[in-house]
């Protein structure tokens, strides 16, 4: 359950349809710790009993914690587990303003600085059951890629990296990255361009990773999130609709 093992539970979750998932999932996770009153510290249930009763798959739960958890509403300890972290309620934490002018700019410096960190560590430390999970992560985006409707999920792959090394400070940022890269990203991700580009640098990535090439592994993250691609980008986003046709990494 959602509550604190010692809050008594005044509520119930309820299954949430099929239509934006993620969203309805953290808006009822969200309802869930409002409707019980639940004070930062409380501790949250465990992804696979949230799975249950909300009816949902493992992504759309990951997702909706990841969105939450970026607004600093819950917390993530890794091996321990989720904990309510504000009211929610109360004004939401931002890692990012979005109306910063050279936000998307700040935002690229520092998912440098975190994914180099994380693929150094995932190419010198990676099991082949955390190798088999990133590569079923990239399977899964390219089944996506095949789809007519498909909307990228922005640092997915990336995610998948940082969690596997076990930092939890990386992970905790690489969360509120990617819910401030969604925020800062979303015209430029509706002028679908680059997702088999990128999808094929996450390929190249764990590759390398799975060589131990650490770097390699760290040459090719610094191209994946290259500062003049990102420039190139938005000065085409910044055209006629006509004219636009590319989208910065993700």
């Amino acid at each position: 359950m959602l509550a604190s093992m010692d809050e008594p539970r005044r509520t119930t979750l309820r299954s949430v349809g099929r239509e934006r998932l993620a969203d309805r999932v953290a808006a009822e996770i969200r309802e869930y710790i409002r409707a019980n009153e639940l004070r930062p510290g409380d501790r949250l249930a465990p992804e696979r009993v949230l799975m249950a009763e909300l009816g949902v798959g493992r992504s759309s739960v990951r997702e909706a914690l990841r969105a939450l958890s970026a607004l600093g509403l819950i917390e993530v300890r890794q091996g321990d587990g989720m904990y309510v972290r504000a009211p929610v309620d109360g004004p939401p934490r931002a890692l990012f303003d979005v109306r910063e002018r050279h936000a998307l700019r700040n935002l690229v410096e520092t998912r440098l600085g975190i994914e180099f960190a994380a693929v150094t560590a995932a190419a010198t430390r990676s099991s082949a059951d955390d190798l088999a999970r990133l590569q079923a992560v990239l399977d899964q985006q390219a089944i996506d890629l095949a789809g007519a409707d498909y909307d990228w999920e922005p640092l997915a792959f990336e995610l998948a990296v940082v969690e596997l090394t076990g930092n939890s400070w990386l992970y905790d940022i690489e969360v509120k990255l990617a819910e401030a890269w969604r925020s800062l990203s979303g015209d430029l991700r509706a002028t679908i361009g680059r997702h088999h580009e990128w999808h094929a640098e996450h390929n190249a990535i764990l590759a390398s990773i799975r060589n131990g090439n650490v770097t390699q592994a760290q040459r090719l993250v610094m191209a994946h999130l290259s500062l003049d691609r990102v420039e190139e980008d938005l000065a085409a986003q910044a055209k006629p609709a006509r004219r636009r046709t590319v989208s910065g990494p993700r």
